[in-house]
């Protein structure tokens, strides 16, 4: 009997990618990469596949026709699902995302800005630049002790909820359930929200962007907070309210936001720019949606990727389903 095909439908620039890809389905199915290959000859592989990896990105979901995904098993190589077709998906297609996969570096990134801010780092950096002393200024803040909320407690969220118990830092956290199995010191839906909101010195946003939770942060949600807590943003940039933020960012300047994810980003070396001026504010911190983008970033999410098709290739069921819930 014939091995089941599995067509990875992007073409990785990492040789390392490749290899994990055969390596992991070897003896179990036919691999094809077709991102290099002409159309006719990526359709007909991706016809005859039983599983087709996508990069997840606008730009090559665009090259493909959604309805080769009819009877498949779809694995992008992303988190989010934002940028997927759902109007266009056939009703029997199975998309699975890679949720978890950049968990580790973004943790690390999402720790990295709160510390940067708590201790005013980049403003007393630049003072040195031109010669100003601020070791009398305004003291800087510990985190140690603080309360974060953490809002989507998924991979990204247990991955900072772990680093940041090392800073003793009380965690409560928000997700779909209400439940989880990790060490936290309160875990609701997102029914309470106006309830951790106002106890929280620091509050990340790592959940996805769908119906319910665009604009979810506006100017309520904004009032809610304390005037001194830091608002850390990596999930998506309409998850809040623009305007609102911006707003809040200029009445309010001991409030600060940590930005790693953008209401319009550019593709590749793209020029960046903002509806409003968030870079002129001293208040705000920002990196260009690359908390996720380490050096083996890509690497690793064809791990977790691979590893949730083998199990689909073995007992014809995957992780990390997108449900009707996901679709912004």
């Amino acid at each position: 009997m014939s091995l089941p095909v599995v067509v990875v439908a992007f073409e990785p620039t990492d040789e390392g990618v490749k290899q994990v890809f055969v390596d992991a389905v070897a003896g179990q199915a036919d691999l094809v990469f077709v991102g290099a290959s002409d159309e006719t000859a990526r359709r007909n592989a991706m016809e005859a596949a039983r599983v087709i990896v996508v990069s997840g990105s606008k730009a090559d979901l665009a090259k493909i026709d959604p309805a080769l995904f009819a009877g498949k098993m779809v694995q992008t190589m992303i988190a989010g699902v934002d940028q997927l077709p759902f109007d266009q998906l056939p009703g029997d297609a199975m998309i699975a995302h890679n949720g978890g996969a950049f968990a580790p570096q973004m943790a690390e990134h999402v720790v990295g800005m709160i510390l940067a801010v708590k201790k005013d780092l980049v403003r007393r950096h630049l003072a040195l630049g031109r010669g100003e002393w601020m070791m009398q200024a305004e003291r800087t803040r510990e985190l140690r002790g603080d309360t974060c909320a953490i809002i989507g407690f998924g991979g990204i969220g247990k991955a900072t909820a772990r680093l940041l118990r090392g800073f003793d830092v009380r965690i409560e956290a928000i997700n779909r359930s209400g439940r989880t199995d990790e060490a936290v010191d309160f875990v609701g839906t997102l029914s309470a929200l106006g309830e951790v909101l106002p106890r929280a010195d620091v509050v990340v946003l790592s959940l996805g962007l769908n119906a319910q939770t665009k604009g979810m942060i506006d100017a309520a949600a904004l009032a809610l907070m304390k005037n001194d807590a830091t608002l850390v943003n990596v999930a998506r940039g309409a998850v809040i309210d623009e305007a609102a933020l911006f707003a809040h960012l200029k009445t309010t300047p001991r409030f600060s936001a940590c930005l790693d994810t953008w209401w319009g980003e550019p593709f590749a070396e793209g020029k960046f720019s903002a509806n409003f001026p968030f870079m002129d504010l001293p208040n705000v911190l920002g990196s260009p949606h690359n908390s996720g983008i380490t050096q083996r970033y890509f690497l690793n999410a064809a791990r977790h990727a691979v590893a949730n098709v083998c199990r689909f290739l073995a007992t014809g069921e995957a992780e990390r389903l997108v449900t009707h819930a996901d679709r912004p």
